[in-house]
């Protein structure tokens, strides 16, 4: 029997992010949290303990309620899940422990509340769609080879209470964009996004979005695609956005204010300018622009330039 880890995420409210790890044994009980155990290699009695877990993570989610556990050895596990409320998923190594989706549906389905930790995730619709008003946290992650965008967020409310937050992970061959966002608050730190047929990154107009420390490379459209209207949207430091189809970072305008903040990132080699400015209407003044600051990036070889004239595009 594989052994198995389990991880504590902390969110910290206002956008700011701390990952405690705490190493327990894998017979430790917390509260009244429940833990079941899932192993591809499981026969005989399954009764989702750790001496005989289930076959399947489908089986052991019949049996959770929220704020459970379920924890799943290294295997191929091939079939579509839907995380209910506050259930958490750990698996035992990213590389090696995999979902592999076995229909047209997303892979992987989030509700509020849930946690998704050390998988592979591949194929399906989406790789891993996270349901209208849902808070989710995907933390060392791998999301590959979806059919449409890698991670599918749906809309929620804009505070921290139903934040989306990607951590560590890594996003890449979907065939459209690695990460769609409706409007919502988005966290996302320490990830790779690459490879995608499409945008790297799509945030959709009004959104909260605190962006650290990631790369956005070698995506077909833009490595991130935001728009000002309505929206906050920091990109802070560390972010590397190299060698897209498009743009570096397509920022849009429609006519109303907003703020998007890029500061301390690379953009190297992207085959139209570092950061676009495209206005979608008529309607959009000089002055929506006062909304968008770079400040202390650097630039190389990207064949357009750094920073565009305003592009007037409808």
């Amino acid at each position: 029997m594989s052994i198995f880890r389990s991880r504590i995420f902390q969110e910290i409210a206002g956008g700011a992010l701390v990952l405690a790890v705490f190493v327990l044994p894998v017979f430790a009980w917390a509260g009244g949290t429940k833990k079941f155990y899932v192993d591809d290699s499981a026969s005989g009695t399954q009764n989702g303990s750790i001496e005989h877990p289930y076959k399947t993570i489908s089986e052991a989610l019949k049996h959770v309620s929220g704020d459970d556990e379920i924890h799943v050895a290294n295997g191929t596990y091939k079939e579509n899940i839907k995380i209910p409320y506050a259930v958490k998923l750990f698996g035992e190594d990213q590389d090696k422990t995999i979902i592999d989706a076995d229909n047209d549906s997303p892979a992987v389905s989030m509700s509020h509340k849930t946690t998704l930790d050390k998988f592979t995730i591949k194929g399906g619709e989406h790789g891993i769609y996270v349901r209208k008003g849902s808070k989710a946290s995907i933390v060392k992650c791998t999301v590959r080879d979806a059919d449409k965008d890698g991670i599918h967020v749906r809309e929620a409310n804009t505070t921290s209470k139903y934040s989306v937050n990607i951590i560590e992970s890594d996003i890449r061959n979907s065939d459209r964009a690695g990460i769609f966002s409706e409007k919502r608050k988005i966290v996302i730190i320490d990830t790779v996004v690459r490879d995608n047929d499409s945008d790297g990154m799509d945030i959709a107009t009004g959104s909260k979005a605190w962006i650290d420390n990631n790369t956005f490379r070698d995506n077909d459209g833009s490595g991130l695609k935001v728009s000002l209207d309505n929206s906050s949207i920091l990109v802070a430091s560390k972010n590397t956005f190299r060698d897209n189809g498009h743009e570096g970072v397509e920022v849009n305008a429609y006519g109303k204010t907003g703020i998007v903040n890029i500061k301390k990132s690379k953009f190297v080699g992207n085959k139209n300018y570092g950061i676009a400015r495209i206005a979608r209407s008529a309607s959009v003044s000089s002055s929506v622009w006062n909304g968008l600051t770079q400040t202390d990036n650097t630039f190389s070889d990207n064949e357009r330039g750094e920073l565009s004239p305003v592009l007037n595009i409808r």
